[in-house]
Parts: structure tokens; C-alpha cells; sequence
């Protein structure tokens, strides 16, 4: 199923959003044609993307492998 099981996403985060936040969820996700969860994940991986070039150093792990590996 994996060529890496480090890709298996195994792991769950919930979160609350008002019903304007999801509405404008659904609203991107149905431009985009992703899910609302695919669209949250990513969103998610790219602000993180973003602070770590922001905060140089302070991340003590290498997180460089966060794109969507499948």
C-alpha cells in the first residue's frame, strides 16, 4: 500500500470552526475540488512550511519531508 510506512497517516487532530469558518471552507475546497479535510491538511503543512523558513533554527527537527506523500 506504502512504499514508506512513515507515510501512513496515522494520526488525528480535530478542530472546531464557527459556521462562517466552515462555510468559507467548503466554499475553497469546492473551487479547489479537494475535500475540506484535504484542504485543512495542507493548508496546515504549508503555514507550518512557511513559520520554519520564518524561524530559522528553531526548529530542533528536520521537518522537511511534510509534503503529502500520498
Amino acid at each position: 500500500m506504502y512504499d514508506n510506512p512513515k507515510h501512513i497517516k496515522d494520526h488525528r487532530v480535530n478542530a472546531r470552526f464557527n459556521d462562517d469558518e466552515i462555510e468559507a471552507i467548503a466554499h475553497v475546497a469546492g473551487l479547489t475540488g479537494l475535500q475540506k479535510s484535504t484542504l485543512v491538511r495542507q493548508a496546515t503543512l504549508r503555514f507550518i512550511e512557511e513559520l520554519k523558513a520564518e524561524l530559522k533554527g528553531e526548529f530542533d527537527r528536520d521537518y522537511t519531508n511534510l509534503k503529502d506523500a500520498g
